[in-house]
């Protein structure tokens, strides 16, 4: 189900946009949660299954609340839209970083 991101996943989003340097506002983004056992990985944007992989823009390596290392990468669709936040935490644990709604 479609949602708007928390304040945690718009502050990571927000820097890989940065990064790549694209005229996106995390905050207006549409997202849902993928099935990564809590590493926090998004699918972005409406019609998600109707479009596909187009290339990775932007990557960002942090420490979540608990010191271990979160890889935080962009992906874009076919047509350079977001497509995908993905996250890989080391231990494959669940990162708390991104469930900051506050």
């Amino acid at each position: 189900m479609m949602r708007t991101p928390t304040t945690g996943e718009v502050r990571i989003l927000q820097k890989l946009i940065e990064r790549a340097a694209m005229p996106f506002d995390a905050e207006l983004l549409l997202v849902d949660s993928m099935d990564d056992g809590g590493m926090g990985s998004l699918k972005i944007g409406k019609a998600h299954s109707e479009r596909s992989f187009g290339s990775v823009c932007a990557e960002l390596e942090l420490n979540d609340d608990d010191g271990k290392p979160v890889l935080f990468s962009l992906y874009l669709d076919t047509a350079g839209n977001p497509y995908e936040m993905d996250a890989f935490k080391s231990d494959y644990s669940e990162t708390t970083m991104l469930k900051n709604n506050s």
